[in-house]
């Protein structure tokens, strides 16, 4: 049986070298606060294996009712974009994306913000991202460069722009420090070596 286990173990370190998943949850932080502000309810979690990257926007229920119209991509260096599309969401969320645009980001220009891709509502309010609702963008990148390591030192931030505050108002909000991502292929590791202690623990009583 402790065989069994080491051979499992084994070739959960081989699918970990072969298939590295790093995810990591970014929070954001209002530009100039002309609102109330939200920031608490929002969050962009980003996952990468390889030159794939998904990028899940939420607006947590039991938030300030507004939504996120639009959403911004500013990479200081290259674009790093080949295409850019809605793959998930949940609620009435539909958006399209553009791996290369400049639209503007409104208040962007306090913060030195230049639009290299985004990703705009298709239609009215109740196809942004309202509270309770999430949406899933994914882009293919031209290389496998860290996506993760350029949100934490801003060579990539990215910016929503909320919508539908009781003045009439909106607001924009960009992505600020975070935590250090763990990958995912560690969990799988880690659960693999808590499964041999288990085995050792039996054998041995």
């Amino acid at each position: 049986m402790l065989k069994r286990f080491l051979r499992a173990i084994a070739g959960a370190s081989l699918l970990v070298s072969a298939f590295s998943i790093n995810a990591e949850t970014i929070n954001f932080i209002g530009v100039n606060s002309n609102e109330v502000d939200v920031s608490s309810q929002l969050s962009l979690e980003v996952t990468q294996a390889g030159n794939n990257v998904d990028f899940k926007i939420a607006n947590a229920a039991g938030g300030v009712n507004v939504f996120v119209g639009h959403i911004y991509f500013d990479f200081l260096g290259t674009n790093l974009f080949t295409s850019l599309a809605q793959t998930g969401q949940l609620g009435t969320v539909s958006f399209t994306g553009d791996a290369s645009s400049s639209q503007n980001f409104s208040e962007g220009n306090t913060i030195g913000f230049t639009t290299d891709a985004d990703a705009d509502r298709n239609g009215g309010a109740s196809n942004g991202i309202n509270i309770g609702e999430f949406l899933i963008l994914s882009a293919v990148l031209s290389d496998s460069t860290d996506i993760l390591g350029l949100l934490n030192s801003g060579g990539l931030r990215v910016g929503l722009h909320m919508q539908g505050f009781a003045s009439g108002g909106s607001d924009s909000y960009v992505t600020g420090p975070s935590a250090v991502p763990v990958p995912a292929a560690a969990w799988l590791l880690m659960s693999g070596l808590g499964l041999f202690g288990v085995a050792r623990r039996r054998l041995n009583k």
